[in-house]
């Protein structure tokens, strides 16, 4: 007789593998604390990871989601690095999770912790390079707003951070996405609230490098180049430095815009190329030789600068001529100049304003008849009473009557 055996209902095994799976996954985070099994733990989880079925991602993603900033760095870290091991043994398959995914990461931005946040950077470049099916902005438009919107310092970082290093990577950037936004993030360099201005150039930096001259607005360039540019003189060496990569950015990728602001970066560059600090004085000289390496300025900008340089004098011109306000000694005096000019020999001095002659001195019979007629015009403001002689002895007493 052959033996019957018992196969389990499919109804209860997934359940079942779930549950184990997301305990399993639980306590391996929890032994992230203890350093005495933090790296047991740490290699069960990206053994995990690593052999995770497309069913389960959801499931191991909401785990990671659960950890908040009550946890130790360690357990927030790996959370995030995990992502990033997710991302590159998965691949696309990961594709509808990456909102999910995103948003867990952008959790994490506002970690005090630079380690996390540097973490957080490298999980945006591996789902920018591994995850390709969805389209860059799933990435970059939760990225941007955070970026715009957020007031913390370290979500400011994180987020400036996140985004360049995505933007970076990527082979084919949302051009138009960047655009809208390059206005929006240019103008948080002005803002007092945002305190990530040196992460902030870098990301800046990273747009401009990314739409790389196509359809860039001129308009756009002429008041965020000098925003950028003012941050060469920074007290800050970090934003000095981010700077000066900012302006490198624009003269590598706008080609037919960045001649036309040719002189004013050498003028400024060269006035910073020494800088204290070698990082920055070394980011200096290699922006200051790409720079020289563009050609000059295109001839409609020149013959415009030559025009707006001629015609003010033209028009000073017309203005004396033709005005019927300007006073005609003022032209008397331009003519009168110009025939002494011609009746004047050469070799000699024009004199503008002469000398006043020097007065004689007075002879001594001269200052006597000044004294007489000033003492005869001034009478006395006291008038005193006459004085009476008042008689007196041999001895000296007063006599009495």
């Amino acid at each position: 007789m052959p033996s019957v055996q018992m196969r389990s209902s499919p109804s209860v095994s997934p359940p079942r593998t779930v549950t184990d799976l997301k305990q399993r996954v639980i306590a391996c985070l929890n032994r992230l604390s203890d350093r005495d099994t933090q790296s047991l733990a740490a290699a069960e989880l990206d053994s995990i990871a690593l052999n995770l079925s497309p069913e389960a991602f959801s499931l191991f993603i909401n785990c990671l989601q659960t950890t908040d900033s009550s946890a130790k760095s360690p357990v927030r870290k790996h959370c995030v690095s995990l992502i990033s091991l997710l991302s590159r043994s998965h691949g696309d398959s990961l594709a509808p999770h990456l909102p999910k995914m995103v948003s867990t990461i952008l959790r994490r931005l506002r970690d005090p912790d630079s380690s996390v946040r540097a973490a957080c950077a490298t999980a945006s470049v591996d789902m920018t390079t591994n995850i390709t099916e969805l389209p860059f902005s799933v990435l970059a438009g939760p990225m941007i707003e955070a970026l715009i919107h957020d007031c913390d310092a370290n979500a400011q970082i994180g987020a400036a951070v996140c985004l360049a290093a995505a933007i970076d990577a990527a082979d084919d950037p949302d051009v138009e996405q960047l655009q809208k936004a390059l206005p929006k993030i240019g103008k948080l360099l002005k803002s007092e609230g945002f305190k990530a201005k040196p992460e902030l150039l870098g990301a800046i930096g990273s747009v401009i490098g990314a739409i790389g001259g196509r359809n860039s607005d001129k308009a756009v360039l002429d008041w965020l180049l000098p925003n950028v540019l003012e941050f060469l003189s920074s007290d800050d060496w970090h934003a000095r430095k981010a700077a000066a990569e900012a302006v490198a950015r624009v003269a590598t990728a706008e080609e037919e815009l960045a001649p036309l602001y040719k002189k004013a970066c050498l003028a400024l560059l060269e006035s910073r190329r020494f800088d204290k600090v070698k990082l920055v004085r070394e980011t200096m000289n290699h922006t200051l030789s790409l720079w020289k390496q563009l050609g000059d300025d295109s001839p409609d900008s020149s013959s415009l600068s030559k025009s707006v340089s001629t015609g003010k004098g033209i028009n000073t011109l017309k203005s004396k001529e033709n005005n019927p306000n300007v006073p005609t000694s003022s032209k008397l005096n331009d003519d009168e100049a110009a025939e002494s000019k011609e009746k004047r020999p050469l070799g000699t001095r024009r004199v503008l304003f002469p000398a006043k002659p020097k007065a004689e001195p007075f002879s001594k019979l001269q200052e006597v008849k000044v004294l007489l007629a000033w003492s005869e015009d001034v009478k006395p403001l006291i008038v005193f009473p006459p004085i009476t002689a008042i008689p007196l002895s041999p001895s000296g007493c007063k006599i009495t009557a």
